[in-house]
């Protein structure tokens, strides 16, 4: 009986030992003095099998009034042979001299319907202070230390002073059109467009009375007179013609007047004499310039004619058997000029 009392005694007084082997903790400095201020290691691991629940301390900013938490690194996990390791490791540091304890920290654990909490050992660290020379005089403070200025600083200011510039701008335009538009209200309406043909008759006009031919610029003449052309082909009939060559310009223009006459005729023999005159200097005479000239008028005046208001039935516009093109009479008033001007019927009552 005595024997069974003393092996029940001996089962209570190691019980609670037993189940504090369950989980193994530890914690541990990088070294065991550091210098004052200067960074170091701290470290907190714990053992146990891979079933039990395991709590490490959490720290806010201090470990304890003498030691800062500088910052704190993830826990760390590894398996071993069916146990579990957990570490987490934090940068402290300290700035009280001397020898500073860090007392045993607390260890939470859960297995099964076993939850308790096991200690680590007491750390003591000792904190060195800089030795100061008394034979030495007192140095100066030390002025700052000239840093340059790096583009990353420099550019969000610069972005922003630039976006305030364009805002400051842009108000400042508004505002300058807002007063414009209430003391001359008149200069913000907008004027429709002249037409294309007005627009070349003017030009031709004012080409004639240049009298460049008379002058000797034979090669100006010619890149004024298919100028006009090209601008009022491409305004009129939405033909690339300003960067078109002359043969892509009668491509473009016979799909839209598709008759093969004497106005399709004088419309390459002027651009090509044109071509001619610029790159290969031929020297067209007097009558030849005037003759081009007055083929340029009759292309303008036939051509909006026939597609400025839709397009024209090619029996009202083209006769059938001569090929000559042909434009119903009207009276109509020319762009620079202040008189009706009745128009022929045909080519050769225009010119007779």
């Amino acid at each position: 009986m005595r024997s069974v009392i003393a092996i029940l005694t001996l089962l209570l007084i190691l019980g609670p030992r037993a189940e504090a082997q369950v989980v193994t903790v530890k914690s541990s400095f990088g070294s065991d003095s550091v210098m004052l201020g200067e960074h170091l290691k701290y470290t907190i691991s714990a053992c146990a099998g891979e079933d039990v629940w395991i709590g490490l301390p959490e720290y806010s900013d201090t470990i304890t009034s003498e030691i800062e938490i500088i910052e704190a690194g993830p826990i760390d996990t590894v398996f071993v042979a069916g146990q579990r390791t957990l570490s987490r490791d934090y940068l402290v540091a300290s700035f009280s001299p001397g020898w500073n304890t860090v007392p045993p920290q607390p260890v939470a654990f859960n297995t099964g319907e076993l939850a308790d909490t096991v200690y680590t050992t007491a750390q003591l660290l000792t904190v060195l202070s800089p030795r100061v020379d008394t034979a030495q005089a007192i140095m100066p403070i030390k002025p700052p230390v000239n840093t340059p200025v790096s583009l990353a600083e420099v550019l969000p200011w610069a972005l922003a002073g630039y976006g305030a510039l364009l805002l400051f701008t842009l108000v400042a335009a508004l505002i300058w059109i807002r007063r414009q538009r209430e003391r001359a209200p008149e200069q913000f309406i907008v004027k429709p467009l002249e037409p294309a043909h007005v627009i070349a008759f003017r030009e031709l006009e004012k080409l004639r009375k240049e009298n460049l031919t008379g002058k000797g610029a034979i090669k100006e003449y010619y890149t004024r007179l298919t100028w006009i052309i090209r601008g009022y082909m491409a305004r009129q009939f939405d033909i690339h013609a300003l960067e078109s060559t002359t043969r892509e310009i009668i491509e473009a223009f016979s799909v839209r007047y598709k008759e093969r006459n004497g106005l399709m005729d004088s419309l390459e023999q002027l651009l090509m004499l044109a071509d001619l005159v610029k790159f290969a200097k031929e020297a067209p005479s007097q009558e030849e310039n005037e003759r081009h000239l007055q083929h340029a008028e009759d292309f303008v005046e036939k051509t909006y004619r026939m597609f400025g208001d839709g397009e024209a039935d090619a029996e009202d516009t083209v006769t059938g058997e001569s090929g000559e093109g042909r434009v119903p009479e009207m009276n109509t008033k020319h762009p620079d000029r202040d008189e009706i001007v009745v128009e022929p019927k045909n080519r050769e009552e225009r010119h007779g």
